[in-house]
């Protein structure tokens, strides 16, 4: 796992917003390239990372402000697809099928009934612990850019939800949704009144749209080869601190055979037990260096019943223990 890690384009949004990150860049380990070569990609974790950064030292809302500001062609030949969709119907369904085009370790959704429309997202690359800023960035670019594609400044959810807890400052969301905002949830939603699939894209372009869906396709189907590995680090990491995590319990959450899993993961020249052991290890650097976990709690969340059994696998790990690692990560 640690050497397969997920990747994102950024396409214009640093470009636009270059004087923003620049002098947070450093502190993530990115060069100044993503500041003019939209086709950069880099690795999700630092994505992340450098948007909690920039939560922290320039303003705890700055992905509800940022993604207010968003346009499609932000996100490169994913929004102009959007964009240029003949139906609002087309334009979810390309919001939300092609997203890993754009950024991988994620999970998108559409889900419609008789009264509602709900746009799903939700980072699911288990070692991504910290990722306000990009939950909150995404859900009001979204809604900015359908507002874009309808031409209706007005256009807003019936209510929003947010897998984390709110800022201290709520105003700030009524500000951007116009709407309830509810914290702390499974992930993070967007629901509108089913009103919303009516509503003419009055930027469509049908002849573009016809050419950038079979590109998208291509480049869909070569950046999800990697989605095993997060679907399965997703199930390994919610069920390490049960201590019942098994080839079985993974398949089965993944409604997957046993034989097929080691079939599919032999191919990619792993084992099971191999990719349990990344994702532990993963895990564990990212709550030792970033969290303020004590060790016998982490311990316990990555299913060792001692805290000297953790600390020994983390030794072995990183040739540091626990304690040294942390003051090293802080320093």
């Amino acid at each position: 796992m640690t050497d397969r890690c997920h990747t994102v384009f950024c396409e214009s949004l640093f470009v636009r917003n270059a004087a923003l990150f620049a002098p947070h860049l450093a502190a993530v380990g990115l060069g100044d390239k993503v500041l003019t070569s939209p086709d950069v990609e880099i690795p999700l974790t630092q994505y992340m990372a450098l948007w909690e950064v920039v939560g922290r030292e320039v303003s705890p809302g700055i992905g509800l402000h940022l993604g207010a500001q968003a346009q499609s062609s932000d996100w490169g030949a994913y929004g102009y697809a959007a964009r240029s969709a003949p139906s609002m119907q087309l334009a979810l369904r390309c919001l939300s099928h092609f997203y890993a085009v754009l950024a991988q370790g994620t999970r998108t959704e559409v889900s419609v009934d008789d009264r509602s429309v709900t746009l799903i997202y939700q980072v699911v690359d288990p070692l991504i612990t910290e990722r306000r800023q990009d939950a909150e960035y995404t859900a009001s670019a979204a809604l900015a850019i359908l507002r874009e594609l309808s031409k209706c400044s007005t256009l807003k959810p019936i209510q929003v939800e947010f897998e984390h807890d709110r800022l201290s400052d709520v105003s700030v969301y009524q500000e951007v949704f116009g709407c309830p905002v509810v914290f702390n949830q499974p992930d993070n939603r967007m629901v509108f009144s089913h009103g919303l699939l009516d509503m003419p894209v009055l930027t469509a372009d049908s002849r573009l749209f016809q050419v950038l869906e079979p590109f998208l396709q291509r480049q869909q189907s070569a950046r999800t080869e990697s989605e095993l590995l997060s679907r399965m680090g997703a199930y390994i990491a919610s069920g390490l601190g049960s201590g019942g995590v098994n080839i079985e319990f993974v398949s089965s959450s993944m409604n997957m055979g046993v034989r097929t899993l080691q079939r599919r993961l032999s191919e990619q020249g792993l084992e099971f037990s191999q990719v349990v052991e990344d994702v532990r290890r993963s895990l564990a650097e990212e709550y030792v260096g970033r969290s303020d976990y004590s060790f016998t709690n982490i311990a316990l969340l990555l299913g060792y019943s001692e805290a000297s059994s953790f600390s020994r696998a983390f030794r072995r790990w990183t040739q540091l223990s626990p304690l040294k690692y942390r003051q090293r990560a802080r320093s």
